[in-house]
């Protein structure tokens, strides 16, 4: 099991703010609701938006429309339909592909052709035709095997898959999580998903494989008429017509019965005998689609229920919240916006990099901090993750943009530093500021987790730089005092390193740095960070030994983690902040929606204290001018938390 912090939200995700922003913020993408009664013969889910077919053959798309993929083309009548992330596609009666949205300009093909079957991906597209030979546009690398040889196909996030008409499984394409392995079968049913996939066995029985950080691999021994993999939870359909589901991302399907049943990122849509569409699972990016089961039932208030602020207003993928200077509080988005909010008042947007930032897996705006003597040096800092060139290469850059009457001046960027990215996923992402008013920055292992263990590279560190005084000739300074600034080949800008993911990080009133160390499969873990650390990963995850026993045994000097806790209370923790009365250090879980206060005293030195559970998934903590702690849940409004003595 592989945990990532952006599968449930694409793994991402992935991003507007819902909240109308006036003055200089663009106008929000237009959302489309589900036609009232409404019958359909078939459903294609996408990243943000869904399509149905009617039984005229005609095809309707509701949701998000912000590049196009609503907008299918007049006078055309399909007999199936496909959605992929920022585009929809269907086969016509005659054989022929036609796709609206981004990235279809070149799938748009002719009058007629011979294609049996079709399938999007996140960016690719995939056609059978009535050979069994398939052709794929987009990026997949290797292409599928050339000649007739698969009865069904389906594409995902960068590969493919198709069963032979012997019913072997064979994929092609990427493979980072084991989602494109061959297998031999006989499959009768196939759906490709994300990061991963699931196929009907003999009776019924469900396969899956690949990415499964929710246990969306991990079906129960049922038997299904069909099978649907999303991005974080799989599905499939009984004798009965009762979906069962498996994995994130609210897997608590209403009751059936269905007749078919069809997954995109983050929703599983089904239709009813009679051609209704109902569908579940997370909905703040497309709202509204018509009714939501999932996370948001399963975790009830303990001693504190967490309060909606700033008029209950939504936000897609909040990642920090801090005051800005002459009021108000600044809400960023990691889709690359950054806005100030006011009670009463219209949101205002300061900063828009959208245009620059990539935000697949796990990439995206992922923080910013204000220079800590603001009054004297007008400065925002913010770690992104950066388009390159022509646009197609992605580097993770900390940058520092002047403040001008309250407003973020993008064109005055200074960039302070830029490291290739090696992957969309654990990216880190958090700029602080310690009391030495040294700028701590941390990064995640991109997905090479050895490299966390090679101080040659910053991937697994946490970096401490002086940036006063930056130009473009001398962006930052090594403090003389950094820990590795004599070791040969070593980078000097880093403080410590062998963690895996990062993703928070926060100093307490005593100055200690505390960094919540997302996990891979069984710990999720808050660390002292000091210098020269090494908090142990890969060798060590959390307090467990996951090399050989000797390569553990021969790292003495691995800082073990303060607290760990496994995978029966969550599955990726969330870094948080200091609570402003006693200085207790506060962080929660991404999926479980627990909140815990980290205790000092007792035999065990620290202790864990369950303080909340926020009813919905955690992105991140913020604190108000005055000490207010906040919990940044992904698609609804952010909360207030009243901390307990």
């Amino acid at each position: 099991m592989v945990r990532t912090l952006w599968g449930v939200l694409a793994l991402a995700p992935m991003l507007l703010l819902a909240a109308c922003v006036t003055g200089a913020a663009p106008a929000p993408p237009p959302v489309v609701p589900m036609p009232e009664g409404a019958a359909f013969t078939q459903l294609a889910v996408g990243r943000d938006h869904v399509c149905g077919l009617r039984d005229d053959s005609t095809a309707v798309c509701w949701g998000r429309n912000d590049r196009g993929q609503l907008d299918v083309p007049e006078g055309m009548r399909f007999r199936q339909l496909t959605a992929g992330r920022y585009f929809s596609c269907g086969l016509r009666l005659n054989g022929a592909l036609a796709c609206w949205g981004r990235e279809s300009a070149d799938w748009l093909g002719g009058e007629a052709g011979t294609w049996a079957m079709v399938s999007a991906g996140r960016d690719q597209l995939c056609a059978l035709d009535a050979a069994g030979a398939v052709a794929c546009w987009g990026s997949i690398e290797p292409p599928p095997p050339e000649g007739p040889r698969y009865s069904v196909i389906g594409t995902g996030g960068g590969y493919g898959c198709g069963l032979t008409f012997a019913g072997d499984l064979e994929c092609w394409g990427n493979n980072d999580y084991g989602q494109a392995e061959w297998r031999d079968g006989p499959f009768t049913a196939l759906s490709v998903g994300f990061t991963h996939l699931c196929a009907l066995g003999p009776a019924g029985a469900a396969f899956c494989q690949g990415l499964d950080y929710y246990g969306q691999t991990r079906p129960p021994a049922t038997s299904f008429t069909s099978v649907t993999a999303g991005l974080e939870r799989s599905c499939g359909l009984t004798d009965a017509g009762a979906p069962v589901c498996w994995g994130g991302g609210g897997s608590t399907p209403p009751a059936g019965p269905f007749t078919a049943l069809a997954s995109g990122w983050e929703r599983t849509c089904g239709l009813r005998p009679g051609g209704e569409p109902v569908c579940w699972g997370a909905t703040g990016r497309s709202q509204p689609l018509n009714v939501a089961w999932g996370a948001t039932g399963r975790s009830q208030p303990l001693n504190v229920a967490p309060a909606p602020i700033l008029e209950g207003g939504t936000f897609e993928q909040p990642v920090e919240l801090f005051p800005w200077p002459g009021g108000g509080l600044a809400v960023v988005e990691r889709r690359g916006a950054i806005a100030v909010h006011a009670p009463g008042l219209p949101p205002r947007l300061v900063l828009d990099l959208t245009a620059r930032t990539a935000s697949d897996g796990e990439q995206g705006l992922l923080s910013a901090a204000l220079d800590p003597e603001f009054d004297a040096f007008p400065w925002l800092y913010v770690y992104y993750s950066a388009l390159t060139g022509d646009g197609l290469k992605v580097t993770a850059r900390l940058s520092r943009f002047p403040v001008v009457d309250g407003r973020v001046d993008a064109s005055g960027e200074l960039v302070v530093l830029d490291h290739p990215v090696t992957g969309i996923l654990h990216q880190g992402g958090t700029i602080r500021f310690g009391p030495d008013g040294m700028l701590y920055l941390g990064f995640g292992d991109a997905q090479r987790p050895r490299d966390a263990q090679n101080p040659r590279n910053l991937r697994g560190a946490i970096i401490r730089i002086d940036v006063r005084g930056a130009t473009a000739d001398a962006p930052y300074r090594v403090p003389a005092d950094n820990p590795l600034l004599a070791t040969p080949e070593a980078r000097p800008e880093i403080w410590a390193w062998g963690l895996r993911n990062p993703w928070r990080m926060d100093f307490d009133a005593a100055g200690r740095l505390w960094v919540a160390d997302v996990g891979d499969a069984r710990e999720e873990e808050v660390s002292l960070v000091t210098r020269g650390a090494n908090l142990g990963w890969p060798l060590f995850e959390g307090t467990r030994c996951r090399d050989e026993q000797r390569a553990c045994d021969a790292l003495a000097d691995a800082v073990a983690p303060v607290v760990s806790y496994g995978s029966d209370q969550g599955c990726a923790i969330i870094g948080g902040v200091r609570a402003p009365a006693n200085g207790a250090y506060l962080f929660g879980d991404l999926c479980s929606g627990r909140i815990w206060m980290l205790e000092e005293g007792g035999e065990a030195g620290w202790s864990m204290r369950e303080i909340a559970r926020a009813g919905r998934q955690i992105l991140a903590f913020g604190r108000g001018a005055h000490g207010e702690v906040y919990v940044l849940p992904p698609g609804g409004p952010i909360l207030r938390l009243e901390l307990p003595p």
